[in-house]
């Protein structure tokens, strides 16, 4: 039990796990999670397990999940900007709201960042930004097309055996378009895709080919599978 300044180890056991926590630590003392490797003030050990887990990896094992570090790659180092579009497997939601709140969490006030992202049918949901690992930032103004990646579709053309040519907007993606022209003389539009449809998940898939006579469209493919496609579809 605690006293004065000195600190103390608080044990509950339940049938189903075993909480440890220190009472009145420095910061010199806390444990480490054994999944996400972060120090908190109080681990959990679930019934027939030997490792000692924070709260948020336990309820996630608890749950049936893999524990772990619960990152949000594509989220900047910054709050989210209201306007702003994310990816979910539940569809792609807008930041409508964004503000910072404090929080308590392992004994001690934290600031995390709130959202109130809306879905594009309308429905919205309040999230707090540690949370967010399944969504992911929408680049916007096509920041997913580089100079390299252009390149890339260029070289993958030419290895395929086709002729092509671009209309010169590489420094300007959202106009940005490619030519192909197959072995049987069908002409291809090549062009990335909208910043809304590119998966952060899979970034070297962004390139969609269309052919007008007769109708084919390809499915988001990366630059080699792409010229392959149309290739393909050319023999």
């Amino acid at each position: 039990m605690p006293f004065g300044r000195h600190f103390g180890l608080v044990i509950s056991r339940t049938q189903r796990m075993t909480y440890m926590a220190t009472v009145r630590a420095s910061e010199d003392c806390r444990f480490v999670c054994a999944a996400c490797f972060e120090n908190c003030w109080g681990v959990h050990r679930l019934h027939g397990d030997t490792a000692w887990l924070c709260p948020r990896c336990a309820d996630m094992k608890d749950n049936g999940l893999a524990p772990g570090p619960r990152r949000f790659p594509t989220q900047p180092s910054r709050q989210l900007r209201v306007g702003e579009q994310l990816r979910s497997p539940a569809g792609v939601w807008t930041v409508t709201s964004s503000k910072r709140v404090p929080t308590r969490e392992d004994g001690a006030i934290h600031h995390a960042c709130m959202y109130v992202l809306t879905r594009e049918d309308g429905h919205a949901e309040e999230w707090r930004g540690p949370d967010m690992a399944d969504f992911h930032l929408i680049p916007t103004g096509f920041e997913h097309i580089t100079r390299a990646r252009c390149n890339e579709l260029g070289a993958a053309l030419t290895a395929a055996g086709l002729s092509w040519q671009d209309n010169g907007h590489q420094d300007t993606p959202q106009r940005l378009e490619y030519t192909a022209i197959g072995t049987l003389g069908r002409h291809w539009s090549v062009r990335p895709v909208p910043g809304s449809d590119f998966a952060p998940r899979q970034p070297s898939n962004l390139w969609q080919a269309v052919c007008t006579v007769p109708p084919q469209r390809s499915p988001v493919l990366s630059a080699r599978a792409v010229a392959e496609y149309i290739r393909e579809l050319s023999e």
